[in-house]
């Protein structure tokens, strides 16, 4: 570092030091906003990095939980296993918009029930897909314990379980 550019410097470092003893609050404004204007963007969410955990963790809390089913499931069927998936179907008139969803399994069932005779593992399974912040409701809860008491490893997976490679682990029975 040439001697200009330690001065700037060291001009810039006394002239935070006295804005934080003038006006602290006005500091932490004007920090805040220069760091924000010159942060790289996210290659995620094209926002300002702002997460100190990673872009991992940005993508993670972008992924619906359909498309983390929709991974899930691609990745079951190339292991050999048969997903059956209870979604929910409209009953009622759809013209008016009169009626409701409804699924045909008890509240709480898991989203997806794999089976794999095959398998090195267990050789059926059920996954409970969730959003990385999604909440296991108390039905979800009771039905995933009731089949964990059966013998039917049942468990929840979140967008980082799938990029950490445990439902790949799950499936091959390590």
């Amino acid at each position: 570092m040439g001697m200009m550019a330690m001065m700037e410097t060291e001009f810039l470092l006394r002239r935070s030091v006295q804005m934080m003893l003038t006006d602290p609050v006005a500091a932490g404004k004007a920090f805040h906003a220069i760091a924000e204007a010159t942060a790289p963007l996210c290659s995620s969410c094209k926002r300002p990095t702002k997460h100190r955990l990673g872009v991992e963790w940005c993508q993670d809390r972008q992924m619906s939980e359909r498309k983390l089913q929709d991974r899930i499931v691609a990745r079951a069927k190339r292991r050999g296993w048969t997903v059956a998936h209870a979604g929910k179907g409209w009953v009622g008139n759809q013209e008016t918009g009169e009626g409701q969803f409804v699924t045909p399994m008890m509240p709480g069932w898991p989203d997806l029930f794999l089976l794999n005779p095959n398998a090195k593992g267990p050789r059926a399974m059920a996954i409970e897909c969730k959003r990385e912040d999604g909440v296991v409701s108390p039905e979800q809860f009771i039905v995933l314990r009731l089949l964990n008491a059966c013998g039917v490893p049942a468990v929840v997976v979140r967008p980082s379980d799938l990029r950490k490679g445990r439902v790949s682990a799950i499936m091959e029975g390590r």
